[in-house]
């Protein structure tokens, strides 16, 4: 007759019980319960979600998304505020839109991956974006300037708040 099996992370406790991915002994405490039956500690860690995973070629590929998206709306910003009448008065309107599109860009660059990374990357492609605006408003500082740097903070937020988790 052989011995009673002991747990595998505590060999003074005997049990019956075995992890039903690798078959190691468990005791009751280091069971941990899954979809398609018990497991030990290592194998019932639930799986990282691919994603939210940056490898370097991800993060190449979203920095360079951000830095593209940012030089565009740069031009598409300076094109609309500067040769079409009213536009300023859209002013909000356009820095949505200009969060939306960079969030958009990084995005589809990053195969819709999410997480911190990537909402780094989109805010730094908006401020790229907005950086002759902002720099200008913090120069001269005034009520316009006020309004110049509550559109960033739009624009950031809505690239921010897209690619989060």
């Amino acid at each position: 007759m052989t011995s009673p099996a002991t747990c595998h992370w505590h060999p003074d406790r005997e049990t019956g019980l075995r992890c039903g991915a690798c078959g190691k002994p468990i005791c009751t405490e280091c069971m941990r319960h899954h979809p398609v039956g018990i497991r030990c500690k290592a194998c019932g860690e639930p799986a990282p979600l691919p994603t939210h995973a940056v490898s370097p070629s991800y993060f190449l590929r979203g920095a360079a998304a951000a830095v593209g998206a940012g030089i565009a709306g740069y031009a598409a910003l300076y094109v609309l505020l500067r040769l079409v009448p009213l536009a300023g008065v859209f002013y909000f309107f356009l820095m949505l839109g200009l969060g939306y599109a960079v969030s958009a860009v990084v995005g589809a660059a990053v195969n819709r991956r999410r997480g911190p990374a990537y909402q780094w990357m989109a805010a730094a492609g908006v401020l790229i974006a907005v950086f002759p605006t902002a720099l200008g408003a913090l120069a001269n500082f005034s009520v316009g300037a006020l309004i110049d740097l509550a559109g960033v903070a739009v624009a950031v937020g809505v690239a921010w708040t897209r690619l989060a988790r």
